[in-house]
């Protein structure tokens, strides 16, 4: 009797962990996404003299829902250890924490990262939202990687790259093109093409 006592009562301690995650997990989606889409669509500018090179939404919906869910596995998991002192679990805690903010990590990169083209200057914003100038005369060297994306190299040693995956990527070779500025692919060769 005191054995069926206890297992039910574990139970329901099991019930309660899934009916908590999934409160967890509708209550954050249901907030935390519509504010991102709000600021997304704020962002948007109709300004037809800049090029803006972004992540694209689709890549940051994807990487919040990502990191969304490894929060969640991550919260189960330690509702596990503490509710029913499940010492297994505690594995789980730590392989799920390095992917929450692993995915945490490139949530932030591509939400953040940004460069805007602008009279021959590219604004760059950085992860963390900091600002750099750069001018598109004092380009030096502009390598192309068809996987990677345009590494800009600068007179003074600084590096700005364009990733493939952003908007208008295209557009970078139009920008170098305007103003006379060769750019070679990772091994050397002049104006690659056909890709």
């Amino acid at each position: 009797m005191l054995q069926l006592f206890m297992q039910n009562k574990q139970d329901g301690r099991c019930i309660m962990t899934q009916v908590l995650t999934t409160a967890i997990t509708v209550s954050l989606i249901s907030i935390i996404l519509p504010m991102i889409l709000k600021a997304e669509e704020k962002n948007n500018d109709s300004d037809n003299d800049k090029i803006v090179f972004e992540f694209g939404k689709k890549i940051k919906i994807c990487m919040l829902v990502i990191t969304i869910l490894f929060i969640i596995i991550l919260l189960a998991c330690t509702l596990a250890v503490v509710l029913n002192d499940d010492k297994e679990a505690i594995v789980a805690i730590v392989i799920f924490s390095v992917f929450t903010l692993l995915s945490s990590f490139l949530y932030v990169l591509t939400r953040n990262k940004k460069i805007i083209y602008v009279n021959n200057k590219f604004y760059y914003y950085n992860i963390i939202g900091k600002k750099s100038l750069f001018n598109v005369l004092d380009i030096k060297e502009a390598i192309e990687n068809p996987s990677d994306g345009m590494k800009l190299v600068f007179n003074d040693g600084r590096k700005l790259k364009v990733d493939t995956q952003m908007i208008n990527y295209v557009k970078i070779k139009e920008i170098l093109d305007k103003n006379n500025i060769k750019y070679t692919d990772r091994h050397g060769n002049n104006a690659p093409k056909g890709w």
